[in-house]
């Protein structure tokens, strides 16, 4: 079963943003170790991105960001 979330792309960006803000320094061995998790963020920013300047983004490419975002974060 698939768990709804209440929470805003808007408001889950600016959190996210908020956070990061507040981090001073990141070492090696944490960066490696989120690299997967930066990763797929990264690459699910670039599908918002691709989303917000042409509108040809499908469910479909949305599904599969989420569902790498997902994997990364296990």
């Amino acid at each position: 079963m698939t768990t709804q979330h209440s929470i805003e792309p808007g408001e889950a960006v600016h959190q996210a943003a908020a956070i990061l803000a507040s981090l001073e320094y990141i070492n090696q061995a944490e960066a490696r170790s989120l690299g997967p998790l930066a990763e797929a963020v990264a690459n699910t920013f670039m599908m918002v991105y691709y989303q917000a300047e042409t509108g040809l983004a499908t469910r479909a490419d949305f599904q599969e960001a989420m569902r790498a975002l997902r994997h990364a974060c296990d």
